[in-house]
């Protein structure tokens, strides 16, 4: 008797799909993102998603390899070297293991949609990340508050000195500070101390307020170099957050377009569009599968195209976890920079406000870098396991 395919197994991988894909597609866009718990349940969640498809292709394979067996052992006996009895049996042979190897396919295809549409979810999540970034160092007031901080002429005890200064010398000598000194504190220093030596005191300036001066010389000089080192490296890891964002843009259009989805990155969040991309993969995928014998050709193109996106994905995955921890690590000597002022007893309330809020901020980002934007989930091997289809 020739082989035929059970009837009920298209059916039942037809019916399972739908069980799958639908909730997660009617879940898409509430995909968690914000902590580690719900990554977790989503990388489970994909995990067991995973393992029913196999499951499913496992209890297809069964009869299938069963019958296969009984067919080859059938041909073993003498009979089947009669043509009207070997003939049939070795076309039935060849029909179960071209069945066989077409349901591999199919599988394999649609395992390759579901690593595709868990590749564009985690560009979503990593996005959403990269966009938390981008506003947080738009909001840092790390430029204003370290312009403030080093330069002594921002202290109203150190203006009131200078005009003291600048009157004098203009009486005595004929001499005004330039410009330039305002701007720099190491000339605001030596010109305040010159002077001082030049101009003499004659009471004006008590000795307490000689004191708070010297002290705000001493700090903002001291302080000038390595808040330098915190705005420049600040800025330089905005810059680089940018150029992340603009990666993950490019990343996503070439992606999608694999599916003839055209819209921009920003509009598909802006627009909520991830159902009309996640339809064109289906669809792909169910004409690849349609058209196998026909059109294998299409079928190869289409898991070429969809595989190359999720390498291309996770080596991305893997540029966002270093750049995560390349500011942690820029945060962590941000914090031993400014740990390393502190009021002493020689000059007590030195410090002034701004830089406890420098210091705030400082702490602040780090701890959103190690906790918000750091994602442990996705540095190990389970979700590679995943996204690369080796979780057998």
């Amino acid at each position: 008797m020739l082989f035929r395919p059970p009837p009920s197994s298209a059916r039942r991988i037809g019916q399972l799909c739908v069980c799958l894909f639908l909730p997660f597609f009617l879940r898409a866009h509430t995909l968690p993102g914000d902590s580690s718990q719900h990554l977790r349940a989503w990388l489970r969640e994909v995990e067991g998603m995973f393992e029913t498809l196999k499951q499913e292709q496992r209890a297809a394979l069964l009869p299938l390899r069963s019958r296969l067996l009984l067919v080859n052992a059938a041909l073993l006996q003498a009979d089947a070297r009669k043509p009207e009895l070997g003939y049939p049996l070795l076309l039935e042979k060849i029909q179960i293991e071209e069945h066989i190897r077409g349901l591999g396919e199919e599988t394999d295809l649609k395992l390759l949609r579901l690593r595709y549409r868990k590749s564009i979810e985690m560009l979503k999540i990593l996005y959403e990340k990269i966009l938390s970034m981008d506003h947080h160092f738009t909001s840092l007031r790390t430029s204003q508050q370290i312009m403030r901080i080093s330069n002594p002429h921002e202290y109203p005890e150190f203006e009131d000195m200078k005009m003291v200064l600048d009157e004098r010398m203009k009486r005595k000598f004929g001499f005004a500070m330039p410009d330039i000194v305002s701007s720099n504190p190491y000339l605001s220093a030596a010109f305040s101390i010159v002077g001082l030596a030049l101009s003499g005191n004659n009471g004006k300036l008590s000795p307490a307020q000689l004191e708070k001066i010297s002290c705000i010389l001493d700090f903002t000089v001291r302080v000038h170099q390595d808040l330098g080192v915190i705005y420049y490296e600040t800025e330089y890891l905005r810059d680089a957050n940018l150029s992340l964002k603009k990666e993950c843009e490019t990343l996503f259009a070439e992606c999608s377009r694999q599916v003839t989805y055209a819209m921009p990155l920003q509009l598909c969040r802006d627009n909520d569009d991830w159902e009309h991309l996640y339809n064109l993969l289906q669809q792909q995928v169910d004409k690849a599968i349609a058209n196998a014998a026909t059109d294998p050709a299409f079928r190869q193109k289409t898991s070429v195209n969809l595989q190359f996106s999720v390498d291309r994905v996770v080596h991305f995955i893997e540029k966002y976890c270093a750049f995560v921890a390349q500011g942690s690590e820029y945060y962590k000597k941000f914090a031993k920079i400014t740990a390393n002022y502190h009021d002493s007893q020689t000059c007590p309330g030195t410090l002034p406000d701004t830089f406890s809020q420098l210091k705030t901020d400082i702490e602040t980002t780090l701890e959103k870098f190690n906790n918000a934007y750091n994602l442990p989930e996705i540095q190990g091997s389970r979700l590679k396991d995943l996204l690369y289809g080796t979780t057998d």
